[in-house]
């Protein structure tokens, strides 16, 4: 009797059906195939070195995400970074923190809160102005705006030719044996503001004291202005001017009525003897450029004209007449 029910109780438990065997089979091989998954792993997806990765693509979104400034390129490493500033399409862009605003001329020790919030001048920087003036403090020269904290030196360097600091002095008044110094309040005594007359300048010619003189040029602009007509070797057109780096757009269109140009003074670089890194110094030349002129050379002799520059691939007809100037085959 024990017997048999023992194997009844067996059957019952260890007996399956066919649909109960095929998923008894099924779950075994899902289970195998998810234990052999690691195993397999590595043929499944790209091994590393078959990934292509895009450098120059790579430092720019490495910079955006340090907010770094992009990499220097060897061009720039050879110190034209300082004085060239590319222009790029006239398209309008988005202004940054630091464009924003209104240029027009004011003084940091009696400019309002208006005043300056529409110089784009942040409202806590404005505070700050405001809070130093209260408690005595005073702008004595253009460049003591550069202390005030929060703004950033771009800012400084936007607002700078824009100071005027007034300059207030005693009224003398005569009696009829002395001449004695007026203690009237200083708000009522005569006020003298020096404003810049423009005059025309030779851009060629003109030297720091010259470019000063037209309004919104201080010293900074002017050795910037003057350094990077050095590094050309002269402009030979005026709107040359508007690349130099930093140079504000609205600044330029200021003055762009009081530039003359003689082009008798540009230099020229010899194609026929200039190295590369006599070529590649030049604002205009990158070193890629530089090599592929100096090998062109190399392969094909001396150059007869400078238009052969056109049979180098790096060089398209806009480089072309940018650096056709400044170069010659004597």
């Amino acid at each position: 009797m024990m017997p048999a029910i023992r194997n009844t109780w067996i059957k019952d438990y260890f007996t399956f059906t066919k649909k109960e065997r095929r998923a008894v089979i099924l779950l075994a091989l899902f289970a195998l195939f998810f234990s052999l998954l690691p195993a397999l792993f590595p043929f499944l997806v790209k091994h590393e070195t078959d990934i292509v990765i895009d450098e120059e693509k790579e430092q720019l979104l490495a910079s955006m995400r340090t907010g770094e400034k992009k990499p220097v390129t060897s061009n720039e490493e050879a110190g034209n970074a300082d004085w060239y500033e590319p222009k790029r399409s006239a398209m309008p862009q988005a202004k940054s923190m630091e464009s924003k605003g209104e240029l027009f001329y004011f003084n940091p020790n009696t400019a309002t809160a208006e005043e300056l919030s529409r110089l784009g001048i942040r409202e806590k920087t404005v505070q700050t102005i405001l809070k130093y003036r209260s408690k005595g403090g005073q702008f004595k020269k253009p460049e003591d705006i550069s202390r005030i904290y929060g703004l950033s030196a771009k800012e400084v360097e936007r607002l700078m030719p824009y100071v005027k600091i007034e300059n207030t002095l005693p009224v003398a008044s005569t009696t009829s044996n002395t001449t004695s110094v007026s203690t009237q309040p200083q708000a009522t005594r005569n006020t003298v503001f020096s404003e810049k007359k423009s005059k025309p300048i030779d851009i060629n010619k003109a030297d720091t004291s010259e470019w000063k003189s037209l309004k919104g040029i201080g010293s900074y602009y002017a050795k910037k202005i003057v350094g990077f007509r050095e590094k050309l070797g002269g402009f030979y057109k005026v709107e040359q001017v508007a690349e130099t780096y930093g140079l504000p757009d609205s600044t330029f269109q200021s003055i762009r009525s009081f530039l003359l140009i003689s082009t008798d003074l540009i230099k020229q670089i010899n194609l026929n003897t200039a190295t590369v890194e006599e070529l590649k110094a030049h604002p205009y030349i990158k070193a890629n450029i530089a090599t592929a002129i100096v090998n062109y050379r190399a392969n094909h002799g001396a150059f007869k004209s400078v238009e052969q520059l056109l049979n180098i691939g790096a060089i398209d007809n806009e480089l072309y007449r940018k650096i056709a100037p400044y170069l010659s085959v004597e």
